[in-house]
């Protein structure tokens, strides 16, 4: 006799946390809003005013702002790495796919420049993101550093790249002086294949950066 009951409430349970996590997702949507609008430091009485509840209610959904600020950067990060994700590629000549993974990062904190300072400024979040990104620039260069016996190299190359680009492009969207975004990406881009390129060379393998990249194992001919 007891069962019946035990599953009413756990059905009850079941839609409260599923009701719980879609008004998160409707919060989190709304401060996206607030900070693109407002600005980096936007304050959750703000977020609260353009979700169009009072404060104290985001609270029934979140443990406290710490809760609801980490779940807004969460949220960045992902729309970041769904954004980046097709351009972390092999496909292409290296000048070309250097050119487009740095216009794509470029256009993105151009177009969403409050929400990316908002996101660097909460350390776990801004950490996953660049962690998530190393990882997939260091798994499509540990092919070809492998063959040349240098797989240890990928990380460290695949972080000092993500580090230069991130820097260089944060200081560009306070301060961007003469330069447009055309000129930045082909800076980037040449930068990027400098540090590659010596990499490569250090192990004798000299790549042409406007020719398509060569199957790892063809380096070893």
């Amino acid at each position: 006799m007891t069962k019946p009951q035990q599953d009413a409430g756990d059905g009850r349970a079941a839609r409260w946390r599923g009701q719980r996590e879609k008004r998160r997702s409707e919060f989190v949507e709304r401060a996206l809003v607030a900070i693109d609008e407002e600005g980096p430091d936007v304050s959750v009485a703000t977020m609260a005013v353009y979700a169009e509840v009072a404060r104290t209610r985001i609270y029934r959904h979140f443990d406290d702002s710490t809760d609801l600020k980490n779940a807004v950067a969460r949220r960045v990060a992902a729309m970041m790495l769904l954004e980046y994700a097709p351009v972390i590629t092999v496909d292409g000549a290296p000048h070309a796919i250097l050119t487009r993974a740095a216009r794509t990062h470029l256009d993105w904190v151009t177009e969403h420049a409050n929400l990316y300072r908002y996101l660097m400024s909460f350390s776990p979040a801004a950490g996953e993101v660049r962690r998530a990104i190393s990882t997939a620039v260091a798994d499509m260069l540990h092919p070809y550093l492998d063959v040349l016996g240098v797989p240890a190299t990928a990380t460290p190359l695949a972080n000092a790249l993500i580090g230069m680009v991130e820097s260089v492009s944060a200081e560009w969207i306070d301060r961007p002086g003469g330069t447009d975004v055309g000129a930045l990406t082909e800076q980037l881009a040449a930068w990027a294949w400098a540090l590659v390129d010596t990499t490569m060379r250090s192990r004798g393998a000299v790549l042409d950066p406007d020719r398509p990249l060569p199957a790892p194992d063809d380096l070893r001919t």
